[in-house]
């Protein structure tokens, strides 16, 4: 049987996954001039040019981009596998990145953690709060594990994501403080009404605005509110009328608390998903979280 040398594959895997010399040093833990060696080496054993030299760095030929596609998928279940027997070993010890909105980590990520860290009490997370694109960008970039987000209807991440929660927006206000049971709205009339809305910049508010728009209408608020929390306490201290997840004001509305605004138009659900790093997707303990945060 001919003998292979792994490890001359092993470095070639990962100049071609890094398209850069010092970086596949860095993951090898070896030197610059090791790995250029063992890529010589290999290219001399099989005979033929695996990568040729630009400006933005290594690049594979074509007899490279063939060795590449063999030997991806076996390297990453290998490493895959090393993560998973590490973490077995330590009691499935490890830290998980996860970054989302302020809203959905106070809503449907700590409920998760909680139940959670009961099963797996030596998993540790890093929470991080800012803004959707940012945290894609940091995700990208291996600065995350996953992004908690939510998803407008016809956004270009919906294929990325594993969906967990179907959200249903809704326009409400307190019982006590107005009466409007009667009446039902147009998105002009809208305009009318004490509305509370989130700042432009969130998530919730661009979609309302893309809904209001295809009506050819600009909602006005009353309020200016950056925290969708507040949304909810000036909702509920009877300032206005909010826009918010039907989910966050249920108990509310079932007990009287709350009424929901009647409208001519229908408001779309919106998804709540996860975005997972495709590096860690296949560990079994981010598995067995997205199990949880589902359900």
């Amino acid at each position: 049987m001919e003998n292979i040398d792994f490890e001359l594959y092993k470095v070639f895997y990962y100049v071609a996954k890094n398209k850069n010399l010092s970086k596949a040093a860095n993951d090898l833990f070896i030197s610059q001039p090791a790995v250029s060696q063992a890529l010589k080496k290999l290219e001399e054993e099989l005979g033929i040019k695996l990568f040729y030299r630009t400006k933005t760095g290594m690049n594979l030929t074509e007899d490279g981009e063939v060795l590449f596609n063999y030997l991806k998928k076996p390297i990453e279940c290998l490493n895959n596998g090393k993560r998973h027997l590490i973490n077995e070993k330590d009691n499935k010890d490890m830290t998980i990145r996860i970054g989302s909105g302020t809203t959905l980590i106070k809503y449907s990520l700590m409920p998760v953690l909680k139940i959670f860290k009961e099963e797996f009490p030596n998993v540790k997370f890093e929470i991080i709060q800012g803004i959707t694109s940012n945290l894609i960008d940091m995700l990208d970039k291996d600065l995350l594990d996953m992004v908690l987000l939510s998803i407008n209807p016809g956004n270009k991440d919906d294929k990325r994501v594993l969906v967990i929660e179907e959200a249903q927006d809704v326009f409400c206000y307190r019982t006590s403080a107005y009466n409007f049971k009667n009446k039902t709205f147009t998105m002009e009339e809208l305009n009318d009404l004490p509305l509370l809305l989130q700042s432009e910049v969130s998530t919730s508010r661009k979609f309302l605005d893309e809904l209001a728009s295809k009506k050819h209408v600009i909602l006005k608020s009353k309020y200016d509110i950056a925290s969708y929390a507040l949304v909810l306490d000036f909702l509920k201290e009877g300032l206005g009328v909010g826009f918010v997840n039907y989910n966050h004001v249920k108990d509310d509305i079932e007990n009287g608390n709350l009424s929901i605004i009647k409208t001519d138009f229908k408001i779309p659900t919106r998804k709540i998903g996860l975005c997972i790093n495709k590096k860690i997707i296949d560990d079994p303990i981010i598995k067995k979280f997205t199990v949880y945060i589902k359900k």
